[in-house]
């Protein structure tokens, strides 16, 4: 009985104050609405115009260090120890992979970027307007945002808080990863402060996704049936959609989370199949293999457009640069998942399948529904693009597939894809968040009232933001998830020292030595 009480033991230090934090946060906005949301507006761009080059430097460095950390002989150490076993099967784990990472964003930019880059491609570029190299470059650019890099940063943070997680026992929460740096003092203040912003910036990114994710779905059920968005549409979708994913989470990763990924991962493949197969079909393949050779040819360019001379007039830092750094917010936590679903297979694996996986299904998903959507405009005189100009982003995915065969199936397919997709990432989090406010280290998830409290919190967030705040409010929570992430972003110099003492196997030495002293880890006798 001692036992089980203190498996539901909360963890103060982070769970008050992030709860708190959060409750402050949309009482403010409740109240006082205007200076919340031009606060935020004059942080994003302090944050992003000052640091903005140092947003852009360390993405593409954690990309290339995961690559590197891929090729050295600690690639073949397992996530979990040596007799640590794959727990889940390959589909379902590459399922997992790529969509607890995506949630909305893949379904709700899919159309949109790419066909806007084509009628107004970034100045960086150089290139007409709707001409071929534009939209090559169109596609090229919107899964960049979305793909290699993307996971990328995932799967480094994934590496420096798993290993020591996994294999060391460490609580699950992303200070464990910094512990070759900061040793004991993970588990004092400066732990916590680490522990705070990393949830923080991620509820702000979900509730954010999930704000987003309602209007999109409203938008679609306007423009598709004429059913006009209200409050109560609103109520009823956030509702749905928290008590499925709060559910799901509380049936645990291989009853819930395995079987709604597998589900999400079915559905992304009939409709790319649908795009492939009913669009014009040697058109794409012809403008995959053109947006490949892009890729590899104009990575590094897109990677390190820091528009020192501003010819975009602001393109980078409101495209590129948010993009990054709004992963950055999202990546400690998504990371420590990806590690926890990733236990048996080995970190070189764990790596490549995390960042290639996904980046080729991006890559293959932008070039369907963006490239249609291209076609469209490009061959067949379409108006996709002033539609979308006219109603935004959330109607474009709708749009195109009004202009396609069988559209009566496809819509409710896109809609299917669009719950899915956030069910996926809320549910992945919902647990993650729950591990890192209880005090059990070697639990193999948090309670299932502790994953309740925190999905239900989120899902009220979401509804009070709308309601609130409005969608200006919602854009506000997603400014101030880029603000958080700039201590993220410095917190990640460190989890880099952390990763090459794992290389040069100072960590693994370390932890011997400990052992040899102790008979076990001092944070292993803590927890029990």
């Amino acid at each position: 009985m001692e036992k089980e009480k203190k498996r539901i033991e909360i963890e103060k230090g982070i769970f008050i104050p992030s709860a708190a934090i959060l409750l402050a946060v949309i009482l403010i906005g409740f109240l006082f609405p205007d200076f919340f949301n031009q606060s935020m507006v004059v942080l994003f761009d302090v944050t992003t115009k000052s640091f903005g080059w140092f947003y852009l430097l360390m993405s593409a460095f954690l990309v290339f260090l995961c690559l590197f950390v891929a090729a050295t002989p600690f690639g073949n150490r397992v996530i979990g120890g040596e007799g640590a076993k794959p727990e889940h099967r390959n589909f379902s784990w590459c399922a997992m992979t790529i969509c607890s990472g995506i949630a909305t964003a893949v379904v709700f930019y899919a159309v949109g970027e790419p066909l806007t880059y084509y009628h107004v491609p970034p100045a960086f570029t150089g290139l007409d307007p709707c001409s071929p190299q534009s939209a090559v470059r169109g596609v090229q650019i919107a899964s960049f945002h979305w793909g290699f890099a993307y996971y990328g940063i995932f799967t480094f943070w994934g590496l420096v808080t798993g290993y020591m997680c996994m294999n060391y026992h460490l609580p699950a929460r992303p200070s464990s990863g910094l512990y070759p740096v900061l040793k004991d003092k993970i588990f004092g203040p400066a732990g916590k402060v680490i522990d705070v912003v990393s949830l923080l910036a991620l509820i702000g990114g979900i509730v954010t996704s999930l704000g987003f994710g309602t209007t999109q779905f409203a938008s679609g059920m306007d423009f598709v049936f004429g059913v006009k968005p209200s409050n109560l549409m609103y109520v009823i979708t956030i509702v749905v959609v928290t008590l499925s994913y709060t559910l799901s989470s509380g049936r645990g990763l291989k009853k819930g989370m395995q079987f709604i990924s597998d589900m999400n991962a079915y559905v992304y493949i009939v409709l790319l199949l649908f795009l492939f197969l009913f669009g014009p079909t040697i058109y794409l393949l012809n403008l995959l293999t053109e947006v490949v050779g892009s890729t590899i040819m104009n990575y590094i360019p897109t990677a390190f457009n820091a528009d020192a001379f501003d010819i975009g007039e602001g393109w980078s830092r409101m495209n590129t640069v948010f993009f990054m750094a709004w992963i950055m917010a999202y990546a400690p936590l998504i990371g420590l998942f990806l590690a926890k679903i990733s236990r048996g297979r080995t970190v070189r694996q764990f790596l490549l399948v995390n960042i290639f996986v996904p980046g080729i299904f991006v890559l293959l998903w932008f070039v369907g529904f963006g490239g249609n959507a291209i076609y469209v405009d490009h061959y067949l005189n379409g108006t996709l693009y002033d539609i979308v100009s006219e109603l935004g982003f959330p109607v474009a995915n709708f749009a195109l597939l009004r202009e396609m065969p069988l559209n009566t199936l496809t819509n409710p397919l896109v809609i299917l894809a669009l719950f899915l997709s956030f069910i996926t990432l809320a549910d992945a989090m919902t647990g993650t968040i729950a591990s890192m406010t209880v005090k059990d280290t070697l639990a193999e998830e948090a309670p299932v009232r502790i994953k309740f409290f925190w999905g239900l919190l989120i899902g009220a967030s979401t509804i009070l933001c709308l309601f609130a705040l409005g969608e200006i409010g919602t854009t506000a929570l997603q400014n101030m998830s880029i603000v958080y992430a700039l201590p993220i972003f410095i917190i990640t110099i460190f989890a880099i020292v952390s990763v090459m003492k794992m290389v040069n196997g100072t960590v693994d030495r370390e932890m011997e030595e400990l052992l040899k002293k102790e008979g076990r880890l001092p944070w292993e006798k803590e927890a029990e």
